[in-house]
């Protein structure tokens, strides 16, 4: 008969459970961490918008190939110019960037991260 007190600690087969799932969630976290990363690079390129004052006059094509530019220059492939949307009203410009990002993560399993972001610009 075992006693209790001798019987402590994991064994070879849940030493094993525990260090996939430690795995996997490396794994999620070294592919999400970029597309987070990217989605920041979108939101800093688009705030630097705003310190530029001749962007409300600026035609929307060339405010989006602006902005496309910006994006190009930090490595930001994602936002195509499909995704960026500019309407104006009242005085205002507003700028809004709305794509999704598609990463696999193991296999057939896929990540699916979408981002909306929007700024006004006087």
């Amino acid at each position: 008969m075992n006693l209790i007190s001798k019987q402590r600690g994991l064994t070879a087969i849940s030493w094993l459970a525990v260090i996939a799932v430690a795995i996997l969630f490396i794994t999620l976290l070294l592919r999400l961490i970029p597309i987070y990363l990217e989605g920041y690079s979108v939101y800093t390129s688009m705030d630097g918008l705003k310190d530029d004052p001749k962007v409300a006059t600026y035609p929307v094509r060339s405010l989006k190939k602006n902005l496309l530019k910006r994006l190009n220059i930090n490595s930001v492939y994602s936002v195509t110019g499909d995704d960026i949307y500019v309407t104006r009203k009242a005085g205002k410009t507003i700028i809004e960037v709305e794509y999704e990002v598609r990463k696999t993560v193991i296999g057939n399993f896929d990540f699916i991260v979408r981002f909306q972001k929007e700024i006004t610009v006087q």
